[in-house]
């Protein structure tokens, strides 16, 4: 009985491990995008929100949605901000925001958290 509830108690916490990240997506709608950014982005940005993100090299992206131009010359838009993270190098060669290798459903999501920076 005993090695019987030890094994339904690992399966359980196996179960509720697995299910952690769905539960802190549905508590924090942007987890993904920051944990991208905390990836992707956080050596050069400082972004507020997300842990780690205290890079100085490019700028920070403090209030960035509040900003009306973005990458120096692209008007600030989710459209623009999502091109601008999939493909700066075309955007700008010899810029140096380098290629991420984003898909566009990850600069998608990260676009849509930037966007919430107006007031941080």
């Amino acid at each position: 009985h005993s090695l019987l509830h030890g094994v339904a108690m690992r399966r359980l916490i196996a179960l509720l491990l697995a299910l952690l990240p769905i539960a802190a997506q549905a508590m924090d709608p942007h987890a993904e995008a920051k944990g991208l950014i905390a990836a992707q982005c956080a050596a050069c940005h400082y972004v507020p929100g997300v842990p780690g993100a205290v890079g100085n090299v490019g700028p920070s992206l403090k209030g960035i949605a509040r900003q009306q131009i973005i990458a120096g010359k692209l008007p600030n838009s989710p459209a623009n901000m999502e091109r601008w993270l999939m493909h700066p190098q075309k955007i700008w060669p010899g810029h140096a925001m380098p290629e991420m290798g984003l898909t566009p459903d990850q600069a998608r999501k990260i676009a849509a958290y930037l966007f919430t920076l107006d007031k941080r």
